[in-house]
């Protein structure tokens, strides 16, 4: 099949942020998308080439969290949302997949491949002044996600398990002369050497198993003038 020639979407979004008390702001967002002729891509075959196809309706919705706090050196920040994102008929490169996947697809809505349930982040940083242009930042921060799409018995039905990942990092800036600094930083990724699968090599349009990156270590140095 073709591709559609013609895709069309309605998205609605509504929010607020509020200022509760001196250096303290709350969000709240939530959005709705209506689509026809959905785009998505997936890998496919046994050189995982990247293609697209289209649902013949789409539709993606969801509500988002946001919280800071600063004061003095210290700042912290979490983020969470809630959200599905969904299809419904492949109407194009329908040779893609399975006939029994196409015609479930036909007659039910199914979850996309990046459709997560819950997904967060979180973090806090302290930071010491010993002058106008030089100081030591430390930092903590963490990632988490409810899994993404796997297929079971129909496509797309089950997610992976949820997975986590903290880090740390501590920055330290030098005055030089003038407005120019050096800036040292050491990152440390994944500080628990969790093991997680982002995909586990089945689901729509996923063919192959991916992983997040497990514990490492990087350092930058950086010149500012």
């Amino acid at each position: 099949h073709s591709f559609p020639t013609r895709r069309s979407s309605d998205l609605y979004d509504v929010g607020i942020s509020q200022k509760l008390a001196p250096g303290l702001q709350v969000g709240l967002d939530g959005y709705y998308k209506s689509a026809r002729n959905q785009l998505d891509d997936g890998l496919f075959g046994q050189t995982l080439i990247l293609s697209a196809f289209n649902y013949a309706q789409g539709q993606v919705y969801g509500v988002e969290f946001t919280g800071s706090y600063n004061h003095g050196g210290f700042a912290t920040y979490a983020n969470v949302a809630v959200s599905r994102a969904q299809g419904e008929t492949w109407n194009s490169s329908q040779f893609l997949f399975s006939p029994a996947d196409v015609a479930y697809v036909q007659n039910h809505w199914i979850a996309l491949d990046h459709d997560q349930r819950v997904s967060g982040s979180f973090g806090a940083s302290y930071t010491w002044k010993e002058c106008e242009h030089c100081g030591t930042r430390v930092y903590v921060d963490a990632l988490y996600g409810s899994g993404l799409r796997t297929s079971v018995n129909t496509p797309n039905d089950s997610t992976v398990p949820a997975y986590y990942s903290v880090n740390l990092g501590v920055e330290q800036s030098f005055k030089l002369a003038k407005k120019r600094m050096l800036k040292a930083r050491l990152d440390i990724v994944n500080v628990t050497d969790n093991s997680y699968e982002l995909r586990n090599g089945s689901g729509v349009g996923v063919n192959a198993a991916q992983y997040g990156a497990r514990l490492g270590f990087f350092g930058s140095i950086s010149y500012v003038f």
